[in-house]
């Protein structure tokens, strides 16, 4: 392992505001598409979905470009896969097949959402880094906003993109795609640092689930909404909400902040390593002016 990328990883647990920051993110980017490179990724243009799953080239996917980064770094609308239909009938994913996302508006949403990240710019570099394929979730329910990442998948997310078209529905579709790009984030930095001991078997109390939850389980909704929450925070200190439901952005701090309350102790469970307990003390005791 990459001494450099461990000492940024220890420093980041140490220090980890903001969530989004880039010297890591890019170090455990770059590492991972390395290690596609040897299990037979040649050029990671010719990434897609599929390939981490099954480690060949299928047939060629259509990609229409959303957003681009630093560096290049274009985030994509993938269309859906025919080689992943078992993953996604094995995950519960039901996604807009290709003439349903040509005659959609879906583009356009995820154009007007990856726009709210340019005016924290460090955090759209952060997401443009993470996250190359956006593949669209089928979601009946305007009320809603449905999405999904998976660790074996490394730069790819679902979402589902809704049925409205305004500001409020650009920020939401925003925080469905912070979301899966913060648990992205985390996978990564997992593969580097342990934060649980192996093979635990432990749960608490997730908030978001209203059950008990594996521990990982309640440290990724701890980092995801904690990175959520400190985006909301940092918009409305820019005073970026004008034109939007002037009270979404305390609805949604105020309601995450009671969540992360019950984990108050979530720091001192012994399914964490020494590394776990850290960064968990951190992201609950850390302030939010990021």
């Amino acid at each position: 392992m990459n001494e450099d990328l461990i000492q940024l990883a220890h420093r980041f647990i140490e220090q980890p505001f903001p969530l989004w920051e880039n010297e890591l993110t890019t170090a455990l980017v770059e590492n991972k598409w390395n290690e596609l490179n040897q299990i037979g990724l040649s050029n990671r243009d010719l990434y897609t979905t599929a390939f981490p799953i099954t480690l060949e080239n299928g047939i060629p996917v259509v990609k229409l470009p959303i957003s681009k980064g630093d560096e290049n770094e274009t985030v994509f609308l993938e269309f859906p896969q025919p080689e992943l239909s078992d993953f996604y009938e094995e995950h519960g994913l039901v996604l807009y097949n290709e003439e349903e996302l040509i005659a959609s508006d879906a583009l356009e949403k995820l154009k007007a959402a990856m726009a709210v990240f340019e005016t924290i710019p460090d955090l759209h570099a952060c997401i443009s880094k993470l996250v190359r394929s956006i593949q669209v979730l089928k979601q009946d329910d305007p009320e809603i906003d449905t999405s999904y990442s998976h660790p074996k998948i490394p730069f790819s997310i679902f979402v589902s993109v809704g049925h409205a078209n305004s500001p409020l529905s650009a920020l939401r579709l925003a925080e469905s795609i912070l979301h899966e790009a913060m648990h992205l984030k985390l996978t990564l930095l997992e593969n580097v640092i342990p934060l649980i001991e192996a093979n635990s078997t432990a749960t608490f109390y997730s908030p978001w689930r209203d059950e008990e939850r594996p521990i990982r389980g309640v440290l990724h909704g701890l980092f995801v909404f904690r990175g959520i929450s400190d985006c909301y925070f940092k918009l409305k200190d820019m005073s970026l909400h004008i034109n939007i439901q002037t009270d979404y952005f305390d609805c949604r701090t105020d309601l995450i902040k009671n969540e992360i309350e019950f984990l108050n102790r979530f720091s001192r469970i012994n399914a964490l390593t020494k590394n776990g307990m850290t960064f968990t003390f951190n992201m609950l005791e850390g302030s939010h002016k990021v």
